[in-house]
């Protein structure tokens, strides 16, 4: 039967298999090689095989289809709750008082730092003005 005609990235998946969707380690130097087929191309070939509803199977005559097993779902992770979430629930009332203590003496800290700056300043003399 003679093969139908295919593009670089489905005829590597008919000689590779899943081998040609993942990155390989070549030569004598360990040098890291790209995919045969990228995940975007592998995404059309997936997604064409659903639209014909050969998902499920894969015919390395035809080219036809796609191996679930070569689906990345990728890694989820661990789900871990916040570090020191109980002792920050236990501080959130003193926390929220110390704020409101601080907002009530906020005017009085401005005027006051204002006051330091212009303390700061060197007077508006004749001698100041040309030094």
């Amino acid at each position: 039967m003679p093969r139908a005609k295919m593009n670089r990235s489905l005829r590597a998946l008919c000689e590779h298999g899943g081998e040609a969707l993942r990155q390989r380690i070549m030569g004598p130097n360990g040098r890291w090689r790209k995919a045969l087929v990228s995940k975007r191309k592998a995404a059309d070939l997936r997604k064409k095989a659903i639209r014909e509803g050969t998902f499920g199977t894969f015919d390395s005559n035809l080219g036809v289809g796609w191996d679930p097993k070569w689906d990345n779902p990728g890694s989820l992770g661990k789900m871990l709750p916040p570090k020191n979430l109980k002792r920050s629930l236990e501080r959130r009332e003193a926390r929220a008082q110390n704020i409101d203590a601080k907002v009530e003496k906020m005017d009085e800290n401005i005027d006051k730092h204002y006051r330091d700056i212009e303390a700061k300043k060197p007077e508006p003399t004749f001698e100041n003005y040309f030094k």
